[in-house]
């Protein structure tokens, strides 16, 4: 199977954050926006490196999975800005699926466009996700919640396209 889809690869994702839902309820929730950033940053930088070794040390989590936990992280990231004022106590998990897959829905109309987009924009890579999240640490005081919405569902978008790419070429 040479054609990976956008619904393919948020399901694999969505899978993966039910079952860490699972293991670590909802441990996320009081963790600071940057420090979610950093963990995008952290991950990103593991990718980043893997591809200029051309090849991982730490054989227990492949480049596929770490791309599938930058999305999570970001879509993690779109939950906590669109919910921080009425985040309740005891929200349950089918409702925080509804919010993650509510995030996913935000580029409905981009996936269906995924050809246009890629002829549009540069060439996706991990040089250009390190340079919106340096911008993002840079900036932080001073970026406004829609901005930073904005560069998330970029860097979302970017990393959706690498990802597919990297499963391509190991199948």
């Amino acid at each position: 199977m040479n054609h990976i889809s956008i619904d393919f690869i948020i399901k694999e994702c969505k899978k993966l954050f039910k079952k860490k839902l699972k293991d670590y309820d909802l441990s996320w929730r009081i963790i600071k926006i940057y420090s979610m950033i950093d963990q995008i940053f952290i991950k990103v930088l593991r990718i980043h490196n893997i591809q200029k070794r051309g090849y991982q040390k730490v054989k227990e989590e492949n480049v596929i999975d770490t791309y599938i936990d930058v999305i999570n992280y970001i879509i993690i990231t779109l939950i906590k800005l669109n919910t921080s004022h009425n985040f309740e106590k005891n929200i349950s998990h089918s409702k925080i699926i509804c919010l993650y897959i509510q995030q996913f829905n935000k580029i409905k109309n981009w996936k269906k466009n995924i050809e246009l987009y890629k002829k549009k924009m540069e060439t996706p890579s991990i040089e250009k996700i390190l340079g919106y999240i340096f911008y993002l640490k840079k900036k932080k005081e001073k970026i406004l919640s829609k901005k930073l919405e904005i560069i998330c569902l970029k860097i979302l978008k970017i990393t959706i396209l690498l990802l597919r790419k990297d499963m391509r070429k190991n199948k």
